[in-house]
């Protein structure tokens, strides 16, 4: 597996979270505005589009976002109300899974 697996699965979780939160049909007549797979890349510009579009409640769905990703990737969870989206994501990434070498060693 590689980045832009982690990529989808991100942009999968940004999904779920505004759709759980903001409802189906908001979400995706507000989709536009996002572009889900840059959140994984690009974290604080990510975290600033949702601050400036949705104020306080931004904080919110940033935590949606995170609890849903580090469920996908088998971490434990735990509050994540102490981390920040970026550091959210960092930790989502160092548990997921990465590939066997072992595989890629044999010739």
């Amino acid at each position: 597996m590689n980045s832009a697996n982690f990529d989808d699965l991100v942009s999968q979780s940004v999904t779920e979270a505004m759709s759980e939160i903001l409802g189906t049909n908001t979400w995706k007549a507000i989709n536009f505005f996002f572009d889900t797979k840059t959140a994984a890349r690009k974290p604080e510009a990510f975290a600033t589009l949702l601050d400036k579009m949705f104020g306080l409640t931004s904080k919110v769905l940033q935590r949606k976002i995170g609890e849903i990703l580090l469920g996908k990737v088998g971490s434990v969870q735990q509050s994540s109300n102490n981390l920040d989206f970026r550091q959210i994501l960092r930790l989502a990434k160092a548990r997921f899974p990465m590939p066997s070498l072992s595989g890629q060693l044999k010739s």
